[in-house]
């Protein structure tokens, strides 16, 4: 593999390019931009079909209802086709997930509170809405949670549950996708530290175990997964600062290597990407923190083999290429970086 093409999602208005195309060199870690796509504000959370033939991005929007837009991926230059647009009937949509059979799209809507369900067609473009489930509630903090907040979706390895991570209520809702109604049924409610603030989420490559980075107290919670029952039990809570950090700070993005060895998350604030090593039980020990490279990582990609870890560092406008060390999972500069409003998605073709 020589190089890649990836997409870059971020915080641009409508007439500026939200998506950019870069093509991502192997050998040196090198990025060169490609093409770059208006006509979707806020392009803040990005996904791929598993083929890498369709590509699906919110539109971050915080007055009124946000969107979902399908794109087809021209074979040869990688530049994005419209396909439709769907509204999400609720505001700031922040993430957006395909179930494992790419049958059907979950949207979680940050400030709507609620979670939505599509029908994905034949030819990848967007079906009416199937489904709109309402999170109820409130957490410990008023000034984050004072209603619930789903931030972020992911499906479990059988493919029969979603889970939501919700910031604002402090829960893991479990829905059982019921393919054949089209429906998220309400199957259980894992409820996480008080204050936590769950935001994103990633299973280990075995389906065993399940990572939940928490925004508001910074940690990493490592639960067991019981997949006949989608039954989730902590069994570690790590932090994702050092110890001797007392500034503000929230905690953003989170990832396992492909091998399963290793797994990374990103701090706003400390603007560092923690390091840890995955023993053989699924229990994180600390490598190191590392700079971000800028300010404000809200979200960072591993490259496909694991060679290369790339940072989007919000604030200050750049994406920050690191080398992974194989053999003990410690990030390398390699001095590439890029330079483009607002970054806040990465996702690999």
């Amino acid at each position: 593999m020589k190089e890649r093409l990836l997409y870059v999602g971020s915080y641009a208005a409508k007439d500026e390019e939200g998506i950019t195309g870069y093509r991502f060199q192997y050998d040196e870690g090198k990025l060169e931009k490609r093409f770059g796509m208006a006509g979707i504000a806020n392009p803040s959370f990005l996904t791929l079909n598993s083929d890498r033939t369709r590509l699906y991005a919110v539109s971050e929007a915080s007055d009124g209802d946000g969107i979902v837009a399908s794109f087809a991926i021209h074979e040869s230059s990688g530049e994005l086709i419209l396909l439709n647009k769907r509204t999400t009937y609720g505001s700031a949509p922040c993430h957006v997930m395909l179930d494992g059979e790419e049958e059907f799209l979950v949207v979680t809507n940050y400030l709507g509170g609620n979670v939505v369900l599509y029908r994905v067609e034949k030819d990848g473009s967007i079906g009416p809405i199937a489904d709109n489930v309402a999170h109820e509630g409130h957490g410990p903090r008023s000034d984050r949670q004072e209603k619930a907040h789903p931030h972020s979706s992911i499906m479990d390895p059988s493919n029969r549950y979603v889970i939501v991570a919700d910031l604002g209520i402090d829960k893991l809702v479990h829905y059982r996708l019921d393919r054949e109604a089209g429906k998220l049924i309400l199957h259980r409610e894992t409820v996480t530290a008080s204050g936590a603030g769950p935001r994103h989420l990633a299973f280990h490559s075995g389906g065993r175990l399940l990572y939940v980075l928490n925004e508001l107290d910074c940690t990493v919670a490592v639960y067991s997964f019981r997949a006949e029952d989608s039954e989730l039990v902590r069994i570690q809570i790590i932090s994702a600062l050092p110890e001797s950090f007392d500034g503000e700070n929230t905690s953003a993005d989170i990832h396992v290597t492909g091998c399963g060895r290793y797994l990374y998350a990103s701090n706003r604030g400390h603007d560092s990407i923690v390091v840890y090593r995955i023993d053989d039980e699924g229990l994180l020990a600390l490598v190191e923190h590392v700079p971000s490279g800028g300010r404000i990582p809200r979200n960072f990609a591993l490259a496909p083999d694991d060679q290369f870890l790339l940072a989007a560092n919000q604030d200050t406008h750049e994406v920050v290429v690191f080398r992974i060390d194989p053999e003990t999972g410690r990030l390398l500069e390699t001095s590439h970086i890029i330079n483009g409003a607002a970054p806040v998605c990465i996702q690999f073709v």
